[in-house]
């Protein structure tokens, strides 16, 4: 008998190879769409964070070093204020210790003409100006030896390899050295037309902007309303292209850098010590229990502040016991050119205390002390 064996069947029909390409073409389609939005996304994120991230840099190295800007007595703090380019005097570097001890950074390898002031033989003409040249003078400090702040100058210039006219590259130049490139691909829009804006504080304490259209300002202005400049305001647009989506990506950074050493007045002339200020009291306010809150002390400026010599740099706040002769310091405040001041006090001592006001100049030279007649008990 003849026997005709079965065997087992291998591979796939047809029908099952033409219904799993079809899955799988309808697995491709569902994902490629979905890996494509995801590239798209991660392009566009990094265009975002690389155009913050610039903005960000330029307002960080700007902050850095304006927020030290001060030079010697009688060498102006701002230099130039004007809505794309900012110059400012500073002690930022030094070589060494001994010879420059309050530079806020060393570095040996640096030369002379980045870690000394600005020198009249060397003038330039200020960054976005073409015809305000500075310096116009020599700055020494006390003892006659030069001064050790440099000219920092930060400007913007518009990048015409951006194929815009509103894409612009910040810049830094130190005294006479050559400009370096400090970030680019900065967005300054028409409407607005900005990099910097300025507050000044005002006599009475109180800060307001300064005008977009009275910029520039310059250290030789009749007005001086550079020497009241306290705090700049930043306003960083990072931009970004991306080419393959045809976007243009912005990304804005505001920022408000304060002139620590703006109520240190730019000084005309320092000669003798200056008058003393006249009229001080002393107040004290107490709370419910009796027990101090505080001393207002006031008084009349000194005739060489906002005029006179007009080189009245602060004013000295000291107190001694009505028994002794020993005063002791217990704060100060910088001249503003303003009739009058006002010092409080927070800190006690039992005994009966005599408050005093001295005046000092750009010397510096400090006036008598003015007294007040009565004085204040602190249980």
């Amino acid at each position: 008998m003849m026997h005709r064996v079965r065997g087992n069947a291998t591979g796939f029909t047809l029908i099952e190879m033409l219904v799993a390409m079809t899955l799988t073409m309808l697995v491709f389609a569902i994902t490629i769409p979905f890996f494509r939005a995801q590239a798209r996304a991660v392009g566009a994120g990094a265009g975002r964070l690389d155009a913050l991230q610039n903005a960000r840099y330029a307002v960080g190295r700007i902050d850095r070093e304006l927020r030290l800007a001060g030079g010697v007595f009688g060498q102006p703090i701002i230099v130039q204020a004007a809505p794309l380019a900012i110059t400012f005097n500073v002690n930022l570097y030094g070589t060494d210790t001994t010879t420059d001890p309050n530079a806020a950074y060393y570095d040996a390898t640096l030369d002379t003409l980045t870690t000394e002031s600005f020198q009249v033989g060397a003038a330039l003409a200020l960054p976005t100006s073409s015809s305000k040249n500075y310096p116009t003078a020599t700055y020494a400090d006390s003892n006659g030896t030069r001064s050790r702040s440099e000219t920092i100058s930060f400007f913007l210039r518009a990048d015409s390899s951006s194929g815009r006219n509103d894409i612009y590259a910040l810049y830094r130049r130190v005294n006479a050295k050559d400009s370096t490139l400090v970030a680019s691909n900065l967005w300054i829009p028409s409407d607005t037309g900005y990099f910097f804006k300025y507050y000044r504080a005002a006599a009475s304490g109180t800060v307001s902007v300064i005008d977009q259209d009275s910029l520039p300002l310059y250290w030789d202005d009749a007005t001086r309303t550079v020497d009241s400049i306290g705090v700049v305001e930043m306003r960083a647009a990072g931009w970004h292209y991306s080419a393959r989506d045809n976007e243009h990506i912005f990304r804005t950074v505001y920022a408000k850098t304060t002139v620590s050493n703006v109520g240190l007045l730019a000084a005309r002339t320092c000669g003798a010590a200056p008058a003393a200020p006249t009229g001080v009291t002393s107040t004290v306010t107490n709370n419910s229990d009796g027990s101090p809150v505080k001393v207002a002390i006031a008084w009349t400026a000194s005739t060489d502040d906002a005029a006179g010599a007009s080189d009245v740099e602060l004013y000295s706040v000291a107190r001694r016991l009505s028994s002794g002769s020993t005063w002791i310091p217990v704060g100060s405040l910088p001249a503003r050119g303003t009739g009058s001041y006002t010092f409080e006090h927070f800190g006690f001592s039992p005994g009966t205390w005599v408050y005093g006001v001295r005046a000092m100049d750009c010397g510096p030279a400090w006036s008598s002390a003015a007294e007040h007649s009565g004085t204040v008990v602190i249980p």
